[in-house]
């Protein structure tokens, strides 16, 4: 049974696409504040903030990727080049992705190891929960890419397609091979 996951259209691609467009065509350049003395309050770069929030965000969700393919090793494969992506957006944002980790010989969970998010009923639940999580997150970069400078939002706006494109193949049985 395939899960009841809306389906993108061209114009929500469109859409985002000019968006970021529109937002990569702005200018954006640093700005330090003064304290009346001459001293330069060091302020964060624009951006800056929304990048280490990204990173954070697609580091959490690469943890439920692995916990998820744990917890349902016959997903694995299904998740790998997913995950690989995700790993990939931690990167580009600036941040350290976690190394591929080994597969799990049972499907047991080792007893004190900890996850992300606990994982799903089902294998199916757990898929849902995935696409949920990259749908949120690609709203929200989406939204956040109209707050920073043109490159960042450019950045934004690719992973945001990304991840609206990880939804679609997460909610398609047997479409990631």
């Amino acid at each position: 049974m395939i899960p009841d996951v809306p389906r993108l259209s061209r114009r929500s691609v469109v859409a985002v696409a000019a968006v970021a467009v529109s937002a990569g065509c702005s200018g954006g350049g640093g700005t330090a504040g003064s304290d009346g003395a001459g001293h330069t309050a060091t302020q964060p770069e624009p951006g800056e903030l929304a990048l280490r929030q990204a990173v954070r965000d697609s580091a959490a969700l690469l943890a439920r990727y692995d916990a998820v393919a744990a917890a349902y090793p016959a997903l694995a494969a299904r998740l790998a080049p997913l995950r690989a992506e995700v790993a990939l957006h931690v990167g580009a944002f600036g941040g350290r992705a976690a190394p591929v980790p080994a597969p799990v010989p049972t499907a047991s969970p080792t007893p004190g190891a900890t996850s992300a998010a606990p994982p799903a009923s089902s294998a199916s639940a757990a898929l849902k929960s995935l696409a949920d999580e990259e749908r949120r997150l690609a709203d929200s970069r989406a939204t956040a890419l109209l707050n920073v400078p043109g490159e960042t939002a450019r950045l934004f706006a690719s992973v945001a397609a990304a991840g609206a494109g990880h939804v679609a193949l997460l909610g398609t049985k047997g479409a990631v091979r």
